[in-house]
């Protein structure tokens, strides 16, 4: 079956997004720190992260670039989920389902980093973005786009992982060791 993800215009996902993706730099720096600890020749599988992509091959890191529709047949050392990949999934059970085909990715002793946002709905009703919630199906609606984001909650993706036989090794609310809070960006890195 295949994956249904939302399509929504490139300039709000974008603006929902940048607080993280606006540092391409950062976000390599934090990858090529976890790579590193993982294996001496890692190999990184890059999830929507164009620029990240870009900045890790300038490092010298061989560096595969997919979409969940995409994946390669081949294993990696560390996977990134970045730009709200599993927030794109607009069913629990496609988000379980997707954690554990990038488990399945991995390479002993690898790692899966997936970036996100905190959610935050008692900031939602003032975000200049958020046009609605459906707190029910865990729905978030912004402005101009067709298909609303599932978002996920920590816990929630920690289950998920554990699902995919992952463990939480750690949780920031950046690249530089920022702690995580409602409403902020959130990196969750597990380990296999």
């Amino acid at each position: 079956m295949p994956t249904r993800i939302a399509e929504n215009p490139a300039v709000t996902l974008d603006a929902w997004s940048a607080p993280l993706a606006a540092d391409p730099a950062g976000a390599a720096a934090f990858l090529a720190e976890v790579a590193d600890r993982v294996a001496h020749r890692p190999r990184v599988l890059a999830l929507s992260a164009g620029p990240v992509a870009d900045e890790l091959a300038e490092l010298g890191y061989a560096v595969a670039e997919a979409g969940l529709d995409s994946l390669p047949a081949q294993r990696f050392d560390v996977v990134y989920a970045g730009a709200d990949v599993l927030s794109r999934l607009l069913v629990q059970r496609e988000q379980v389902r997707a954690v554990r085909r990038l488990a399945a990715l991995l390479r002993p002793g690898g790692a899966l980093v997936v970036q996100g946002h905190h959610p935050d709905p008692a900031g939602w009703a003032s975000h200049p973005l958020v046009t609605g919630h459906d707190c029910a199906r865990q729905t978030l609606f912004l402005a101009d786009a067709r298909v609303p984001l599932r978002y996920v909650w920590p816990s929630e993706l920690d289950l998920m992982a554990e699902l995919a036989e992952l463990a939480l090794d750690s949780r920031w609310g950046g690249w530089y060791g920022e702690a995580a809070a409602c409403g902020s960006p959130v990196v969750s890195l597990y380990r296999s």
